[in-house]
């Protein structure tokens, strides 16, 4: 009686082990684990607000809906001018310079007087033109009696000959004389009444600006020796840089917005003119855009955004303040069905029979509406709705989004992001 008595004290023992060993962490504990391991991992883009908290905060929620917004792409670029309008002053003929009243920036006109410069040869040049100019006027009449005299037949028309061969030959070279002279800024009739000059001046072709001066007073200065740089605004065109891929958008005539450096919140306009087809290393193409208006004040070389104009396209879009931007992201919020962390708390607690007084609260509790906060990518903005390019979790059709009072629900995300944060440092 004692064995068996024995035996079965052994088996209950055994029994109890066994029970023991189910409720263990590897067995039925392993479902606690797992619920706080979900707890620790629940979703930091959740927040919920009341209908007073909704209505005192201003949010509304609505669609995602689809406009027709212009399309535009974004470029750099920089101010440039015409070759034409980048004119290096140079010596005609050798000397030394006398004076050159000139400072960089300094505007000129055209014709302005730049530089004087002497050089001792130009009296010979003068000479050379009074003496054939001279020769020309007795010429002249020469031919004209010769012609005379051989409609008598009283010369020989060997000598009309003569004479109008040597009248041409000295009409051009006084035509040739003249043209240099006037190109030295000497004046003709000045030498025929005998006031010869040792000095000519160079003058501006263009009106603009001086951007350097090369030269000294009394330096000797070559023939074709640069004297100054002069720089003018005319024709001032927009050069943009745009990459390969975004080429097949653009054509010439398109319209573009321009907004320089130097000038915040400004806006000009202007035109495609010139696409250039070659590619450079950077598989970027040069893009010469013309201003709509001329303006004097603009500056060679200053870099300027521009905004070229591809079109309207219909795309989901929202209004502006439905967009959020954190950290240099931007978010909407989406209405959705899941939980807050701390409702998944509660009904765990009452399902585990811990305490009956959080019934009685949630009993009570006003009912909330739960948001979730989306990332997304903003596009093109125009008349007070921006392009938005949702993720492709959020259904277009079927979801309900904030599309006014974004921010609030940022905040009080922001707020709660750091009070847990708070607890958990």
């Amino acid at each position: 009686m004692m064995r068996i008595i024995t035996n079965l004290m052994v088996i209950g023992l055994f029994l109890g082990t066994a029970c023991q060993t189910d409720k263990s962490p590897e067995n039925g504990g392993k479902q606690v684990a797992e619920e706080a391991a979900e707890h620790n991992h629940a979703p930091t883009e959740l927040v919920a607000l009341t209908d007073d908290q909704l209505r005192i905060g201003g949010v509304e929620v609505g669609a995602v809906s689809y406009r027709n917004l212009g399309q535009s792409l974004q470029v750099n670029g920089r101010l440039a001018v015409p070759a034409q309008s980048q004119v290096n002053i140079s010596a005609l003929q050798g000397g030394f310079v006398r004076s050159v009243p000139l400072l960089p920036g300094q505007p000129v006109r055209k014709g302005q007087v730049l530089a004087r410069i002497e050089n001792p040869d130009l009296i010979q040049l003068q000479q050379e033109y009074a003496e054939n100019h001279s020769r020309l006027t007795y010429l002249e009449a020469e031919y004209a009696r010769q012609q005379e005299l051989s409609r008598e037949n009283v010369s020989a028309v060997k000598v009309l000959q003569q004479t109008r061969a040597d009248l041409q030959a000295t009409r051009a070279r006084v035509t040739g004389l003249g043209q240099r002279m006037q190109l030295a800024g000497l004046s003709a009739q000045q030498v025929l009444q005998g006031r010869f000059s040792t000095a000519y001046t160079v003058v501006a072709p263009v009106s603009g600006a001086v951007t350097s001066v090369l030269v000294t007073a009394g330096q000797h200065v070559q023939p074709a020796d640069v004297i100054a740089t002069v720089m003018s605004t005319q024709g001032i065109y927009a050069a943009l840089t745009v990459f390969e891929k975004d080429l097949p958008a653009l054509h010439e005539g398109q319209r573009i917005r321009i907004q320089l450096a130097s000038e915040a919140g400004k806006e000009r306009t202007g035109r495609i003119t010139y696409i250039n087809p070659v590619l450079d290393d950077h598989r970027a193409a040069g893009i010469v855009a013309r201003l709509d208006q001329h303006d004097g004040r603009l500056v060679p070389n200053a870099f300027l955004k521009a905004t070229l104009d591809l079109g309207a396209s219909r795309v989901t879009a929202l209004p502006e303040e439905a967009i959020v931007s954190l950290e240099g992201k931007e978010y909407i919020f989406v209405v959705t069905d899941e939980k807050m962390p701390e409702e998944d708390d509660h009904e765990h607690e009452t399902s585990a029979g811990k305490t009956e007084a959080h019934d009685d609260h949630d009993a009570h509790e006003e009912p909330r509406q739960t948001f979730r906060r989306v990332a997304v990518r903003r596009g093109v903005t125009e008349n007070g709705y921006s392009q938005v390019i949702l993720p492709k979790t959020v259904d277009v059709r079927k979801s309900k989004v904030v599309v006014k009072g974004a921010y609030t629900l940022l905040s009080t995300l922001k707020a709660a992001s750091g009070e847990e944060e708070g607890h958990a440092h």
